[in-house]
């Protein structure tokens, strides 16, 4: 399963303001990930080195929280999650603030 990732505050915000009009161009995503129910893993890959990303995966059906920080210099990164059905939800925090957020379910 790949996760499709966006940018935006973490709060389902892309960015925009209210003054008008939310514009979007195309970007590319620095952040790739894709879960592996036979694994039970979430495999999480860095385009580049971006320091030190705080990651947060939670299990909105359950509860379930993972939080974690790894250096991204080091590209890939496999995290074990609980075979736990649920929608899941995972945050990737930036050293500049900028959030990047996927959505995932577990049957």
């Amino acid at each position: 399963m790949i996760i499709i990732i966006g940018g935006g505050d973490g709060n389902g915000n892309g960015g925009g303001n209210s003054a008008g009009p939310i514009l979007y161009a195309p970007v590319r995503i620095p952040i790739q990930a894709a879960y592996y129910p036979s694994l039970s893993t979430l495999l999480v890959s860095f385009m580049y080195d971006m320091g030190q990303v705080a990651i947060e995966i939670e299990n909105q059906t359950t509860g379930e929280f993972i939080q974690t920080n790894v250096n991204a210099n080091q590209g890939t990164h496999p995290f074990s999650l609980p075979n736990i059905a649920g929608d899941y939800v995972v945050l990737f925090t930036l050293p500049n603030g900028r959030v990047y957020r996927g959505v995932f379910e577990i049957e």
